[in-house]
């Protein structure tokens, strides 16, 4: 027999347990800090780079320094959490730090500013969130990254203010954002410099690119500013290397690394390249508009499920965001071209997005009889047909039950609860869209009926050895027939020949002994109620 552990030996193994853990965390911890100041030593050596190629100017270099030193203290003071993020901003800087351009520099240094200014006194978001600095450049935050400078956001920004006539907004973002981009030869990138996907840094954005050109030339009209119609060209310019073909026609890249063939950014980019050109007088920019939206047009039936838009060609449905956005981008098209192909696609996602579900029903449903439970209309089937895809909930005799249902039509079974007493129920069915738009209907009642009475016969012979029936009794699948004979001589003894369950009308042999007798068909239902019809003299 096994004695019982110590006590001390309990607390022994629990502080080895402890020390453990300990060790762990601590070896851990030595490890993220020899990797954050591993990444901070070439930050420090690609900024030293870049001064001696005359890429960046001494107080920058210091500057950059100065966001460094402050990184690695709050990596090793900031909660856990805020910590990571500021570690992964430094290895983003790590990753290209021997490619410290005056622009790349400028762009991922101040993204490491707004890093430190924000996640010293936030906390982690709890989801999206974009966040301007003082310029208005736009940072949005993304799980595990930080906040990342978005070109995209960043120039739908300045589209903004220039559209509002905001002179003095207008020229401090265009400026910031043109000190940001990345020349290359005649064309003006702005990066992405966090991993996405299948992507690794830096990569870019035809639809951002797109974007760029059309809040630039906005602004340089509005500013009057010849350098801004050169840089709003330099972003037009990098526009067409982002393109790629397919079957259809020309399709513009969303991200810079893969083919993905995504709805809203080629809608995006048709809008932005119409404006571009209408601005900036850019036949080339026309053209190129042109193509990308008869490709779109072509493919446009695919993306449509009928209810909803599909993200990405051959994808599953939209997010609600961006059937928001496709559905604008739409009525911009419209609006802008007056093309009948995008008028009536407008129409339709704006029904999509703003119509609560249509709901009709086929058909009544059958009464039914849950009395006996037979398995014969024990349930009713409430037929309906939805517009589109919706939650849908039915009432019906106190009992609430809630489905998702697709597009077109469905048959819900009801199962009327145990005890439910006969009556007519009514039925009613609310049924909510993923745009959140409800719509309540009352459909056909239910009938619900208990069966209480024998089966009703109305004919029934027996002519030599077969026998016929009829009855009519709409609560039973079936009937258990037996044929009663009676020898009316009171030779032979009574009999009773078991013909079996059987349909409700039909013929059936039966075997009757010989003599005369006087017959009587006995039929008894589901319920076990029983009804005799005579059915005369039998002589066999």
């Amino acid at each position: 027999m096994r004695e019982p552990a110590s006590p001390h030996r309990h607390l022994r193994r629990l502080a080895v347990l402890l020390l453990a853990a300990a060790a762990v965390a601590a070896a851990t911890a030595a490890v993220a800090g020899a990797t954050t100041q591993h990444d901070a030593l070439l930050v420090r050596r690609g900024v030293t780079h870049a001064l001696k190629q005359h890429w960046v100017k001494a107080p920058d270099a210091g500057r950059y320094r100065a966001d460094v030193a402050v990184a690695v203290r709050d990596v090793a003071s900031l909660p856990k959490l805020r910590a990571r993020v500021i570690a992964a901003q430094l290895a983003q800087l790590a990753a290209v730090s021997g490619s410290y351009t005056s622009p790349r520099a400028l762009a991922l240094f101040t993204q490491l500013e707004q890093n430190l200014a924000y996640f010293e006194t936030h906390p982690i978001p709890p989801q999206r969130v974009d966040v301007a600095d003082q310029d208005g450049v736009v940072y949005r935050w993304f799980p595990s990254q930080g906040l990342e400078f978005h070109p995209l956001a960043a120039f739908g920004a300045l589209n903004a203010v220039a559209a509002a006539q905001n002179a003095d907004g207008a020229r401090t973002l265009a400026d910031a954002l043109v000190a940001r981009g990345v020349p290359r030869g005649g064309r003006l990138i702005w990066e992405y410099s966090f991993p996405f996907g299948f992507g690794r840094p830096p990569w870019a954005s035809g639809m951002a690119q797109a974007v760029a050109a059309q809040a630039l030339a906005r602004a340089a009209v509005l500013l009057q500013d010849e350098d801004l119609v050169g840089a709003a060209a330099r972003a037009y310019a990098s526009v067409s290397p982002l393109v790629f073909g397919l079957p259809s026609g020309p399709w513009i890249r969303l991200y810079g690394f893969d083919n993905e063939v995504v709805l809203n950014a080629q809608l995006q980019t048709i809008v932005s390249l119409l404006d571009y050109a209408k601005t900036s007088g850019d036949a080339a920019a026309a053209a190129l508009a042109q193509r990308l939206s008869a490709t779109a047009q072509a493919l446009l039936p695919r993306f449509d499920t009928g209810d909803w838009s599909r993200y990405e060609l051959g994808g599953g449905y939209a997010t609600k965001e961006y059937e928001l956005y496709v559905t604008k981008l739409l009525a911009k098209l419209a609006s802008t071209t007056h093309d009948p192909v995008w008028t009536d696609a407008s129409q339709r996602f704006h029904a999509y997005y703003y119509d609560p579900p249509q709901v009709t029903q086929v058909a009544p449903p059958a009464p039914i009889y849950p009395q006996p439970l037979d398995g014969y209309l024990d349930t009713a089937s409430i037929q309906l047909t939805l517009s589109q895809r919706a939650s849908v909930t039915l009432a019906v005799g106190g009992q609430v039950t809630s489905f998702r249902l697709g597009r077109g039509a469905h048959t819900i079974t009801w199962k009327p609860p145990v005890g439910l007493v006969a009556g007519t129920y009514p039925v009613q069915v609310s049924a909510k869209n993923y745009a959140g738009r409800r719509s309540t209907v009352k459909l056909a009642p239910v009938v619900v009926n208990w069966d209480t009475a024998p089966p009703p016969l109305t004919a029934a012979q027996l002519q030599g050895t077969t026998l016929t029936w009829q009855a009519n009794d709409p609560g039973t699948p079936w009937l258990a027939l037996k044929v009663a004979l009676v020898d009316p001589a009171g030779v032979n003894p009574p009999q009773t020949l078991d013909v079996g369950r059987q349909p409700t009308g039909g013929s059936a042999p039966v075997a009757v002994p010989p003599g005369t007798w006087e017959a009587t068909l006995q039929a008894t239902n589901s319920a076990g109620l029983t009804t005799s019809f005579p059915l005369g003299t039998v002589t066999a």
